[in-house]
């Protein structure tokens, strides 16, 4: 494992990405970072936007779908 760069930790905890990280990583302004631990070693990756994660974010919390179906059921045999 070799050291990219050294960056500060700013008072509103926002740290800049080196350069040559952001190349290797082939960030974007706007694009998102995921941190993983790995025994006690923080390991930065690009997110992944794939369509199924997509599809996942987009969708409603399944207990709220829930919810609503148990109401429509209920008034149906009122």
């Amino acid at each position: 494992m070799s050291e990219i760069g050294v960056s500060s930790v700013s008072e509103k905890g926002q740290v800049t990405i080196p350069k040559e990280m952001r190349d290797i990583l082939g960030l974007k302004a706007g694009d998102k970072v995921v941190f993983i631990d790995q025994n006690d070693q923080f390991v930065m990756r690009k997110a992944r936007t794939g369509k199924l994660s997509q599809t996942l974010e987009n969708q409603k919390p399944w207990k709220a779908e829930a919810l609503e179906f148990q109401r429509k059921i209920r008034k149906e045999w009122d």
